[in-house]
């Protein structure tokens, strides 16, 4: 009997201003298969073991980096006498807007499919380390410009980690998972992620199904079929989750009313976005600006 991959919904300051966490994981067992609709990345510090996406395997070993991409599924398996200690950030597309380009989200180089993960080099990973840990000490203070400067070393580790998986001396190990898995994906893959990406940049707008799929090159069938496999959801249920998930950021970090938020969001009528709100989060926008706000007080 298949296992089905833990959908995972949430990750700690996801629904803030800066939907970004970073930690340090030690992993003495392994982490099952799972998949989220925010981004991850890992470096690994110490120990061994392995990870696969989207059902291909890769190791993991001191100076692993490797960037998930939303919806794919991956599991971490560390050896039992090599406990992998490693960074774990979350960050929401939605940390860059529409107008600036995600490092790292663009999945190939010219007619060839870039891995997920590379193998930092040895004089390299110095600098890595140094950069993750000030990403660290950052995110865990409360000084000024904190956010300014969190997405600033984001951006840094991001840019690196794709610079060296475009390198002329990995292209070779590219070619080699192009032979045994790339082909069988083709171009799907990488166009339903500028779709589901293009829903993140456009909430606010009336998307439609039929007008993605003309937008991107698809028979409205088969875009439906993508979104279902790639997913696991619908069209529409993924469009509101999206919007619901930057409803909740507006309700806990502005004072904005429930109405402009609705607006904000793509809802045309605040009845819709009050009654899809409270189907997804089980309490009106109100109740849960209220809750929110309250534990964010509690905390300081």
């Amino acid at each position: 009997m298949p296992v089905v991959p833990v959908y995972l919904t949430h990750y700690p300051n996801m629904d803030t201003e800066l939907p970004f966490h970073i930690k340090i994981n030690h992993l003495k067992r392994d982490f099952g298969s799972h998949r989220h609709d925010f981004l991850e990345f890992s470096y690994v510090i110490e120990g061994r073991g392995f990870e696969i996406i989207n059902g291909v395997q890769h190791p993991m070993e001191p100076g692993t980096f490797t960037l998930v991409m939303p919806y794919q599924f991956h599991s971490i398996h560390s050896e039992p006498e090599h406990p992998l200690r490693l960074y774990n950030c979350n960050f929401g597309i939605h940390l860059y807007n529409s107008s600036e380009q995600l490092p790292g989200s663009v999945e190939t180089f010219g007619e060839r499919e870039l891995l997920p993960y590379v193998q930092v080099p040895a004089g390299e990973q110095e600098k890595f380390q140094e950069i993750l840990k000030e990403l660290y000490e950052e995110y865990h203070d409360e000084q000024i410009w904190r956010h300014a400067l969190i997405k600033v070393k984001l951006t840094e580790i991001l840019v690196r980690f794709d610079r060296l998986r475009r390198s002329a001396q990995l292209m070779d190990t590219v070619n080699e998972v192009i032979k045994t898995e790339g082909r069988e994906r083709g171009r799907s893959s990488g166009d339903i992620w500028k779709a589901i990406q293009f829903v993140h940049e456009h909430y606010r707008e009336d998307l439609t199904l039929s007008g993605l799929a003309q937008r991107f090159g698809f028979s409205v069938p088969y875009l439906s079929e993508l979104f279902k496999k790639t997913i696991g959801q619908n069209f529409v249920s993924f469009v509101h989750e999206v919007r619901i998930r930057q409803a909740c950021g507006l309700l806990i970090a502005t004072e904005m009313t429930v109405l402009d938020i609705a607006l904000e969001t793509g809802y045309g009528s605040y009845n819709t976005f009050t009654r899809i709100f409270k189907e997804s989060k089980g309490v009106t926008p109100a109740i849960f600006r209220k809750q929110n706000k309250l534990q964010l007080t509690d905390q300081r």
